[in-house]
């Protein structure tokens, strides 16, 4: 049985979609052939009325993005695989006398944790009111109240949130649900250690998640409630891990991570807030997600998670005559500008993350080894990347190199060349690919002097169909390349 959801919702949706599109507005051998492979490497209230103010989009937008979208795609199972704890199994219950929020705990929990924990869940809530986020749904009573509940277990560790997400409200006619969560229990006072802030953020960023896309993909969740606890509690021994184990892998899909996991794609949010957010944090994943809604079928077992949060960036920015091709490119670049390797022109307040934040390269060789074919270890799957440097300090009088990519068919990747000079900025930036059909793109770059290097950068964007746009929650079709440099 479908359900109509009505000219409120429909409108309300529309006007979200402007809002994001507002928003972002703003602003391989020698030459016998033979191919090398890298080095093996370490296992690895809905939008605010302001943005609603921002405008509409034209009239059957909302359509467009429905059947852009696609055949239905299963998505996460509809049950949640965390459950709430018996009341009986947790029958101290602390409640906020401002806001709608309540920890549970054991009995004999250290009374001042709790209260610290109470402590940090309410100002996470007060920084996202702040900035204009919606509130967890009502959860009509399953926690003995409409709160949003966090319950405190022993099971649990910190740094480690278990999200859960209840049944969603099926009168809504689109996929939304009320959540809850399970934290760590304190032991005692816990002295102002970050982790408290940072788990309660991460839960609540989860619940603003599942109530704007009560289907979303578990990787597009992992990626909105870390990187809103990176902005409402922010916790260097919970960042530093997740950005490392991401940048360590820049083969893997964006999408790759999982509910109660910090993850490092929290740095793509951070780069749509750079690249096309307004000056509030958050706000453009958030606004995708909540266009990216979606109803599924009474009697499923998963999910329909379609249209996505990719379905709706790519729409956004086709509104814009941008396309999503170049976003991921971009963003692929900026990773190579992180940490140690930061130039300050890239994403911003990237450098405090040190060793943790430099992209593992797959290759790095010297001019004077020219000719070479390259491979990397490891097949690219969608959105995610494949880096090689090349070493200039031996040029000598040469001036140009020609790069030749070859890639897997049934793929579409595309390129760049980026030229870093010797401060380890980047200087400039050459791109080609990207055209469907096409298993080959080249380019030659001229112009050797004054460099430090050459980053050759690639992005595999998915399959090559145009009628079937690929979908990262996905991430089974990883496909091989090699790069070749010729002198």
């Amino acid at each position: 049985m479908s359900i109509d959801p009505g000219p409120a919702r429909r409108a309300l949706r529309a006007t979200c979609a402007h809002a994001v599109v507002a928003v972002m507005s703003a602003s391989c051998g020698g030459v016998d052939g033979r191919v090398e492979r890298g080095a093996d490497a370490p296992a690895p209230s809905e939008i605010s009325t302001q943005a609603a103010r921002d405008g509409a989009l034209a009239d059957g937008g909302v359509e467009r993005l429905q059947n852009a979208a696609g055949g239905a795609q299963e998505g996460r199972a509809f049950l949640s695989d965390v459950l709430r704890p018996l009341p009986s199994s947790v029958p101290v219950r602390v409640c906020s006398v401002e806001l709608p929020l309540c920890v549970h705990a054991p009995a004999g929990a250290a009374w001042s944790g709790v209260r610290e924990m109470l402590a940090a869940l309410e100002d996470a809530q007060r920084v996202y009111d702040t900035l204009g986020l919606p509130r967890p749904r009502d959860d009509e009573g399953r926690g003995g109240g409409p709160e949003y509940d966090v319950y405190l277990s022993a099971d649990v560790v910190p740094l480690s949130p278990r999200p859960g997400q209840d049944l969603p409200a099926l009168a809504l006619g689109y996929d939304s649900a009320s959540s809850f969560a399970l934290v760590a229990l304190p032991r005692a006072a816990v002295g102002g250690g970050c982790w408290v802030g940072a788990d309660m953020a991460y839960a609540l960023g989860h619940a603003i998640g599942v109530r704007a896309d009560g289907g979303v993909a578990a990787g597009e969740l992992s990626m909105l409630a870390s990187h809103l606890a990176s902005i409402a509690a922010p916790c260097p021994i919970a960042e530093l891990p997740a950005v490392a184990t991401f940048q360590r892998t820049p083969e893997r899909s964006l999408m790759g991570g999982s509910a109660g996991g910090r993850d490092g794609s929290m740095l793509f949010g951070r780069y749509l807030d750079d690249v096309y957010g307004t000056g509030v944090p958050g706000r453009v994943l958030l606004g995708l997600l909540s266009i990216a809604w979606q109803q599924t079928p009474v009697g499923s077992l998963h999910f329909r998670n379609e249209p996505d949060m990719f379905d709706a960036l790519r729409f956004s920015l086709q509104a814009r005559d941008r396309n999503l091709d170049g976003v991921l490119l971009d963003f692929a670049v900026a990773r190579a500008f992180v940490g140690g390797r930061s130039d300050g022109l890239h994403l911003s307040d990237v450098a405090w993350l040190g060793e943790a934040g430099r992209i593992r390269l797959d290759w790095s060789i010297p001019f004077a080894s020219l000719p070479r074919r390259l491979a990397p270890l490891r097949p690219i799957e969608p959105t995610g990347a494949t880096y090689v440097w090349l070493d200039l300090a031996t040029v000598g009088d040469a001036d140009e190199v020609t790069v030749v990519a070859d890639w897997e068919t049934t793929a579409l990747f595309r390129w760049a060349v980026v030229r870093v000079d010797r401060a380890g900025a980047e200087a400039g930036r050459v791109e080609f690919g990207g055209v469907y059909g096409e298993t080959r793109a080249q380019r030659t770059v001229i112009g050797l002097s004054g460099l430090s290097g050459l980053l050759v950068v690639g992005v595999n964007l998915g399959g090559d169909d145009r009628s079937q746009p690929f979908d990262p929650e996905h991430p089974t079709s990883a496909r091989g390349c090699t790069v070749w440099f010729a002198r």
